[in-house]
């Protein structure tokens, strides 16, 4: 969107079964349907045709895979320029795949290392989404630009809300994200704080037993009452409203998965732009900003204790917690927002398109 607003002509070649209405319309659409299995050798050769009829100058592409079809056409078209970008390290991902044997994982990590770092080194401009997964580029001796995923700034919502002693969760509700050390430090936090709440917002984990087990807790605890399941929010604007009342927003991302680990998600920025202290997983990315910024509290994300302690901390002092709160609205207006990632991407084309 900000490519077709600064002037360029934008087209999607994306996999989808069906068309979607709720994407603007001053961009183009080729839709390809998704291919698995044995089948995923033909999607290949059908994106790297449809990829190539568009007769585009640049190409951006979002995966390892994508590159290769990327620098085929530009290998029958010298001057296309193309554009990496990395929003995950993917040979982390299947070495940290648990549906396959380990000697497999192995296999599959040096085969995704080697496709991504033979191809990146004819790439003409790199992006990525985090400082830490840019080092890996840097290593090869490859310029990157780090272009963060940061919250469109008409997302900052209005702070006049009254706080309550909540803190809420969003999104995926997974061992990985830390749900289950999350309920473990509000059952010891609940006792002393007996207007304290917790809100979820967000899905189970198929395949986990972690709905079960957090049920069993709740009910063992006796805390039922006081951690409500709302769901998944569909749209950010409703996210938002039941953000608005609370106080704390918790992101205790696991130190097992290093795409979490070297993260900086959207919900910290959600959070930040809500007015909501954060308690966040001490990790290199969210370390940063949350010191940076003053808007919370760190911890080590595997220690229920530690969690409890600074979950206390925020709704035992509510003018400390507002403070905080408020600095994360502050930064997210005047420095994490979309505006300062836009412009280090238009700089990244306006290179490559002199």
């Amino acid at each position: 969107m900000s490519l077709a607003r600064a002037g360029y002509r934008v087209t999607l070649v994306g996999l989808s079964k069906t068309a979607t209405t709720d994407l603007p319309s001053d961009m183009d659409y080729v839709l390809v349907r998704p291919r698995r299995g044995i089948r995923k050798p033909a999607l290949a050769r059908e994106m790297f045709r449809v990829a190539r009829e568009q007769r585009a100058e640049v190409y951006e592409c979002f995966d390892p895979w994508a590159l290769v079809v990327g620098l085929l056409i530009k290998s029958g078209r010298p001057n296309v320029r193309v554009i990496y970008e990395a929003m995950e390290s993917y040979p982390r991902i299947q070495l940290e795949r648990r549906d396959v044997p380990l000697l497999l994982r192995w296999a599959l990590y040096v085969l995704v290392r080697s496709v991504e770092y033979a191809a990146v080194r004819h790439a003409d401009q790199i992006i990525d989404t985090t400082r830490t997964r840019a080092r890996r580029f840097a290593r090869l001796g490859r310029r990157v630009s780090v272009v963060a995923n940061l919250p469109l700034p008409n997302f900052v919502s209005e702070t006049g809300h009254e706080r309550k002693p909540w803190v809420v969760c969003t999104g995926l509700i997974c061992r990985h994200r830390g749900f289950d050390v999350l309920l473990k430090a509000f059952a010891l936090v609940a006792p002393r704080l007996p207007e304290a709440r917790l809100r979820v917002l967000g899905r189970f984990a198929p395949g986990e037993g972690l709905e079960d087990w957090s049920r069993d807790f709740l009910k063992q605890t006796g805390l039922e009452s006081r951690v409500d399941f709302l769901g998944w929010i569909p749209t950010y604007q409703g996210m938002f409203q039941e953000l608005a009342s609370c106080s704390v927003g918790a992101i205790l991302f696991q130190p097992y998965w290093w795409n979490d680990y070297s993260n900086l998600p959207d919900k910290l920025f959600d959070f930040m732009a809500t007015g909501l202290a954060v308690i966040a997983s001490r990790f290199p990315e969210m370390g940063r900003v949350v010191d940076e910024t003053g808007c919370g509290w760190l911890v080590d994300p595997t220690d229920p204790v530690t969690v409890a302690d600074a979950m206390e901390q925020a709704l035992a002092n509510p003018g400390e917690c507002r403070a905080r709160g408020d600095a994360g609205r502050k930064a997210v207006l005047e420095r994490y927002n979309w505006s300062m990632a836009e412009r280090i991407m238009l700089n990244a084309y306006g290179q490559l398109c002199r």
